[in-house]
């Protein structure tokens, strides 16, 4: 249940605060009206005051900052790293030594820029400040708290390592452990906890090491990150609550000092609030989706690409008497109309597929509009903002739709350009150009899913490397010129049945980032799943995104974090992904409790492996047996002897001596366990024991028998309510007993690690989402 947001306090303070800085032409702050910004928002900062430049410190001011020694900063809007340029000093508390130390500070600093290119700062005085004695704990005595105004998602809220090495120690950190990222818009503050607890020094910090009392409560560490989130989101483009934005924030380190969090360094940087609002268009997509009229363009009486398209409308069944076909000189092609013109359509189309070269789009789309022939077009249009000199077309048409709608006509919502096309299965269409002999219609007997690609050709691999996964839209955004991911994830979320939804993103346009977590986050509290893989990772990898979709690629770890706390399973490989696509519908309506694993298997070194991928990122453990439950297993095995080869201990060996009852049987077993959350099965196939093949004249194995371990897997895994996953470590001679069991609707790997890992990552987000 959403809770009601507690008000930020001293937005009054810091508004004005923003107001004086760009009285003063700035857009960012100094480091005493940073400290101001932070006491307003009710975070303690160190005493200080500040000298004007040719003002003189007082006994006064100096004995109010209650310490001995104090730092010296020099002031000037030109001068960021200060200590570069000899603008920071530890001196004595007395005010000879401080007057004498400012004195030097404003006639050295000046001059390091005597004979550079650089102009001589505007130096504006000296800010004298406490020296805060704080506690040095190693590892993890210096804290950062940071905020960043995404172009993607927003503003952002991160917590990590501070100090002077805070990026050479983050490299080196496992995922997870380095860094807190959480959404401004999105994260509450009860999910804060959850969120900050798997970082490296979160355990030192508030339950104490080696000995040493805890420093710092977890109340006061939840209590600053919220303070920052709240500041977020109020001083958000996305909130309208002020009129300035903070573009980005930090102090950097937070230190302790008698249990409180203190900064000594910070910055910020601020905006005057700028246009961020798109038009939702998602309503509108039903006639993209559903359409009871299609027009198209750029078919020729040859094969071509239109025609192409052409074909594959029609093998999906859409009914010839309603497409129209844009082609001058022609009755009919393929048994569809023909007209001369856009103009000579008899009427609006719910949707209209311009297959033409791009150089042509704008004039098509130019007609379409004025005339108001479309509710809604898919622009094939390859080369559209990839090639040199496009970009300008691309611009020419979102000026144009902008206007039409600024005007309340009626605009078509525009997907692509630069896309593959769009499949939909209630819709009765395919206009993806891939020929059917290279690429076969799906059977349409278990659409699971739903494909939202960026890349056509990534979106056809999978069609091809996964058969089996049935889609009932796959749609190919290209460029997001218009409608976005958001868009459609947002819209088929609240009105198809899929139990899968999966994303292939290589960059967001502004603020949709937000948006698709906003969606994905509606559709995982329906019990669903989104799947989601993001390229342009990379420097190297977001070059070839602007070059390939004419995306920008954001940064990574954002993207990652915030679709997570949404819900959304993210991969991070091809093959992970693909497995999550069979994987994540077999796992729908299994409750996620808790990390405590059962590993079981007929081979040791497969429980070795097993145990060994347990730490893998996700924090699973290995779950104690019950004692009813191992007498109960004991008891099973007890006829086949393995009770004397095998104590009975988590993971559990039952050895190739195990048949098909009594290794079902301890699974069974061991899913009651009330101490087991999750398992992973992992029979090795090549055993006698067990029936695992399927019939030939060589054997007399039958793996589609229910007495067969296959069958009595599927059954023992549909009733549990527990996530299960099957490891079936073995070659292609035992594919038939995968595709059985998969088909049936259990998750099956063929990799134990694979297995380990995607089943810690779905708890773990599963986990999260329950906080």
């Amino acid at each position: 249940m959403k809770q009601r947001e507690k008000p930020i306090a001293g937005t009054g303070q810091i508004e004005k605060i923003f107001q004086r800085a760009e009285k003063d032409s700035r857009n960012f702050l100094l480091e005493h009206e940073v400290y101001a910004l932070l006491r307003a928002l009710g975070i303690a900062a160190p005493r200080f005051f500040f000298v004007k430049k040719g003002e003189r410190a007082t006994r006064e001011k100096l004995s109010a900052l209650g310490t001995d020694s104090i730092v010296l900063k020099i002031v000037s809007p030109q001068i960021v790293h200060k200590s570069d340029v000899g603008g920071v000093a530890f001196v004595e508390n007395s005010a000879s030594a401080v007057n004498r130390a400012i004195t030097r500070m404003l006639a050295e600093v000046p001059a390091k820029f005597v004979g550079t290119e650089a102009a001589g700062p505007d130096i504006r005085g000296v800010l004298v400040i406490e020296k805060v004695a704080f506690a040095d704990l190693g590892f993890g005595s210096e804290l950062l708290l940071g905020i960043r105004n995404s172009r993607e998602f927003g503003p952002v809220v991160t917590m990590g390592l501070g100090g002077l090495d805070v990026e050479y120690v983050n490299e080196r950190l496992k995922e997870r452990k380095a860094m807190a990222i959480g959404s401004a818009h999105l994260l509450r503050r009860d999910q804060i906890e959850g969120l900050l607890e798997p970082l490296a020094f979160f355990d030192k910090l508030v339950k104490g090491f080696r000995g040493n009392p805890a420093s710092l409560s977890r109340d006061i560490l939840i209590e600053a990150f919220d303070r920052f989130r709240r500041l977020a989101a109020h001083f958000s483009p996305y909130s309208r609550k002020s009129a300035f934005v903070i573009e980005e924030a930090e102090v950097n380190p937070f230190v302790i000092r008698d249990g409180a969090l203190i900064p000594l360094d910070g910055m910020c940087r601020f905006s005057r609030q700028h246009e961020t609002a798109r038009p939702r268009l998602s309503e509108s997509l039903a006639f993209l989706l559903h359409p009871h009229s299609i027009g198209i363009i750029g078919v020729s009486e040859r094969m071509n690409l239109g025609h192409l398209i052409l074909n594959n409308i029609l093998r999906e069944g859409f009914p010839k008497k309603r497409i129209l076909v844009v082609k001058p000189g022609l009755a009919e092609i393929d048994g569809c109309r023909c007209v001369p013109a856009v103009a000579d359509l008899p009427e609006t189309v719910d949707l209209f597929v311009l297959t033409l070269a791009a150089d042509q789009n704008v004039g098509v789309m130019t007609e379409l509009v004025a005339a108001q022939k479309a509710r809604s077009v898919i622009m094939i249009a390859g080369g559209l903002g990839e090639k040199k000199g496009t970009e300008g077309i691309e611009e020419e048409i979102k000026r144009l739709l902008k206007k039409s709608r600024r005007e309340k006509k009626l605009t078509p919502v525009v997907n692509g350009g630069n896309c593959m096309g769009v499949y939909s299965r209630p819709g009765h269409y395919d206009t993806t150009f891939v020929p059917a002999y290279k690429l076969p219609s799906p059977v349409k007997r278990n659409t699971q899913l739903v494909y939202i690609c960026q890349s056509g050709a990534f979106m056809a691999s999978r069609f091809s490397k996964i058969p089996e996964a049935e889609s009932l839209y796959a749609v190919s955004l290209g460029n997001q010129i218009d409608l976005t991911a958001s868009d459609y994830l947002d819209y088929i979320g609240a009105h198809a049945s899929a139990p899968l939804y999966s994303l292939y993103i290589e960059g967001f346009q502004p603020g949709d980032g937000l948006a698709l977590a906003k969606a994905a986050a509606e559709i995982v509290r329906k019990g669903k799943s989104v799947l989601v893989y993001k390229s342009g990772r990379s420097p190297e990898g977001r070059k070839a995104t602007s070059s390939h979709t004419a995306s920008v690629a954001g940064d990574y770890a954002v993207c990652r974090a915030i679709m997570e706390s949404a819900g959304a399973f993210v991969a991070e490989t091809l093959a992970e992904f693909e497995n999550a696509i069979g994987a994540l519908p077999a796992l729908a309506g299994k409750t996620v409790r808790g990390r405590r694993m059962g590993l079981i298997s007929n081979a040791g070194f497969e429980c070795v492996i097993l145990a060994d991928s347990l730490k893998n990122g996700f924090e699973l453990e290995l779950a104690a047996i019950a004692e009813p439950t191992k007498a109960r297993i004991a008891q099973i095995l007890k006829p086949l002897g393995i009770d004397r080869l095998q104590d009975i201990r988590n993971p559990l060996d039952l050895t190739p001596v195990a048949d098909d009852a009594a290794f079902a049987g301890c699974v069974e077993a061991l899913l009651s366990d009330p101490n087991v959350d999750g398992a992973v099965v992992s029979p090795i196939p090549m055993t006698a024991a067990m029936q695992t093949l399927p019939p030939a004249e060589m054997h007399a194995e039958n793996l589609y028998s229910p007495q067969s371990i296959g069958p009595r897997l599927v059954e023992i895994i549909r009733r549990t309510a527990k996530p299960v996953v099957v490891n079936l470590d073995a070659g292609a001679l035992y594919d038939p007993l995968a595709k059985m069991m998969g088909g049936e609707g259990v998750p099956v790997f063929r990799r134990a690690d694979e297995a380990l890992r995607f089943l810690g990552k779905y708890i773990h987000g599963g986990l999260r989402a329950s906080r």
